[in-house]
């Protein structure tokens, strides 16, 4: 938690770390990949982020990579598997369901649009912490699909249980909504408790340029939370923005 390095014991070895180097590796591991510049922050600074990158990295914790996200270069970070052993070896527990932690590159295809999701949590959580709410966890969309195919090839499903009946099961434990006979996942949940003490959820989507409308409609009608890139053009099959807001695709905004 100190702005001096620590040894912190891993599971294999002894690292040193200090607090903005530990939520870091927390943040990078629940999001699965986040670009450099998302690190910083009032209270993390450019410079103390790319120095504890750097130590990161030296000691095998991170990996740093030049990928596109929105057809401009952009320097992501990942953990390791030495990475997430170390959170996982530290994570809290209690009788909450655990924040699962990720290491490596995603799919190629997957990237640019994975790279924007802290960036989604950021501009929720602002308005979340301004309510008064604590964040308990996400959940991603990759964790949410892994565990729908699991419930659907469970050990125990019996012989004749109907695919429908399965969809419909499996939204109601998860307060995922059906539309049209289609399971709507978000690309994002946020687990809270509000200020009055409730655990609530939070679903949000990223809306790029290749949302049809059909599609747009069902995450609109599903009750999610919108962003797009700021001034990014419509979906495909609306019409082309006109004045507005310039397009920044390192600002997100709510639709």
């Amino acid at each position: 938690r100190t702005s001096t390095r620590e040894a912190v014991r891993g599971p294999d070895r002894i690292y040193q770390l200090r607090g903005s180097e530990a939520r870091a590796l927390a943040t990078v591991g629940a999001f699965r990949v986040v670009p450099e510049s998302d690190l910083v922050s009032h209270e993390v600074p450019r410079d103390t982020v790319k120095a504890d990158l750097r130590h990161l990295a030296n000691q095998g914790l991170v990996a740093l990579r030049t990928v596109p996200v929105n057809r401009e270069p952009t320097r992501v970070v990942v953990l390791t598997p030495a990475g997430r052993e170390l959170v996982l070896s530290h994570q809290r527990t209690d009788d909450r369901p655990a924040q699962m932690y990720h290491a490596g590159l995603v799919k190629p295809r997957e990237l640019a649009h994975d790279a924007q999701i802290y960036r989604l949590y950021q501009a929720e959580a602002r308005q979340l912490e301004a309510q008064g709410a604590e964040v308990l966890r996400v959940v991603l969309d990759y964790e949410l699909k892994r565990d729908y195919q699991t419930f659907l090839h469970r050990a125990d499903r019996p012989d004749d249980a109907d695919s429908e009946a399965d969809r419909e099961a499996f939204a109601r434990a998860h307060q995922l909504p059906v539309i049209d006979s289609h399971l709507e996942l978000p690309d994002l949940r946020i687990e809270y408790r509000t200020a009055e003490g409730r655990i609530e959820t939070r679903d949000l989507e990223l809306v790029t340029e290749h949302y049809s409308r059909s599609q747009l409609a069902g995450k609109a009608r599903a009750g999610f939370g919108l962003y797009r890139a700021a001034g990014a053009g419509r979906p495909r099959g609306g019409a082309a923005r006109t004045g507005g807001t310039p397009f920044d695709p390192h600002v997100l905004e709510r639709l």
